[in-house]
């Protein structure tokens, strides 16, 4: 008895440390680079330099959340019960988020100039498959087990989307893959709820992020973006009804390099300036909630997915975005099927 209360208290202590962690204050979000290169370098190249930097700033968040999503398997909440179980979601979500519409002038003479990019409502899909494979069952206790352990595994896909002046285009075919581990505080099952703790290391596709004014050209490319995504989730089915709900924090990291071509005149000439910086990067962390919704009989269920992504410390801007913080809450939603074997 001793023993078994000793478990309990290591989960509860477990899933107190991730909840706290959870609803700590968000992480300042930060973007940091190296300098700015102008070729030839007779400019400063400051302008296009600071637009490359806030929109690599207020896009990339956006494209994180889609990364994270909420629940890494749609619709499930503890563990399955060990090898050989297993359960998979394929689902398509979604960011109802905001891309720049705006031209706007780029110049690479003096300071950087502010200038309102504006931002029309484009959500940023991106298809998944997820699975998760029972390992280890758990510890009996009572009428669930605790302690099960799962490994949680998938892959996306990340189609073009393009709104006005701006696009995101995917490279290398636009697939990359996850993998993550789900720990079981209570297995689900007839009378008990199913709790967990997973971690989820999730990728996005490379994607070109390309923006054009008039003759003028800055993409911020080879951009890549991860997440670091914790979850608590609660879930119970009751006959062909299911419900799951969790809270999570995601680190979400990006880095890329930024190319400018703009055209300037300089001394009564026209002249074709590159603006170039390698090594641009940003890190937010924001807190997330969800729920899931099934419906369904047995092995296969459709399942849906709303949930809603907390601002980090709004980072400033030099330019703007048509009223619209580089670093504020967003909705996400999922749709998709789930199957348990």
């Amino acid at each position: 008895m001793n023993v078994r209360r000793q478990r309990l208290a290591g989960v509860a202590a477990t899933a107190l440390a991730v909840f706290t962690a959870v609803h700590a204050p968000a992480l300042a979000a930060q973007t940091t680079s190296g300098p700015c290169t102008v070729s030839p370098g007779v400019v400063s190249g400051a302008d296009a330099c600071q637009k490359g930097r806030d929109l690599f700033g207020f896009v990339v968040p956006q494209i994180g959340i889609a990364v994270s999503s909420g629940n890494p398997v749609l619709g499930e909440g503890g563990t399955l019960g060990g090898w050989p179980k297993r359960a998979f979601s394929v689902r398509v979500s979604a960011v109802d988020g905001q891309l720049p519409r705006n031209a706007v002038p780029i110049s690479v003479i003096g300071a950087a100039v502010g200038s309102d990019f504006g931002a029309a409502r484009t959500p940023i899909p991106l298809p998944s498959a997820d699975a998760a494979i029972g390992l280890f069952p758990g510890i009996p206790l009572g009428l669930t087990n605790t302690l099960g352990v799962d490994v949680l595994l998938g892959a996306s896909y990340l189609p073009t989307v393009t709104q006005s002046n701006f696009d995101v285009a995917p490279k290398d075919g636009g697939f990359a893959f996850q993998y993550g581990v789900r720990v079981g505080a209570l297995q689900e099952s007839s009378f008990i709820p199913g709790l967990s703790v997973s971690y989820m290391r999730r990728k996005m596709p490379t994607v070109d992020l390309g923006y054009a004014s008039n003759n003028d050209t800055l993409s911020v490319t080879g951009t890549s973006v991860t997440s670091n995504a914790i979850r608590i989730v609660a879930s119970k089915r009751v006959a062909i009804f299911g419900l799951a709900a969790g809270v999570g924090r995601d680190e979400i990291e990006g880095s890329a390099s930024l190319r400018a071509s703009v055209n300037e005149t300089v001394l009564g000439t026209t002249q074709r300036f590159l603006v170039t910086l390698p090594d641009l990067r940003y890190t937010t962390t924001r807190n997330t909630a969800f729920v899931n919704a099934s419906l369904g009989l047995g092995i296969a269920r459709v399942v849906g997915e709303y949930g809603w992504s907390s601002a980090g410390t709004i980072r400033e801007t030099v330019n703007q975005f048509g009223g619209r913080k580089a670093d504020e809450g967003y909705r996400y939603g999922s749709l998709g099927i789930a199957f348990r074997l």
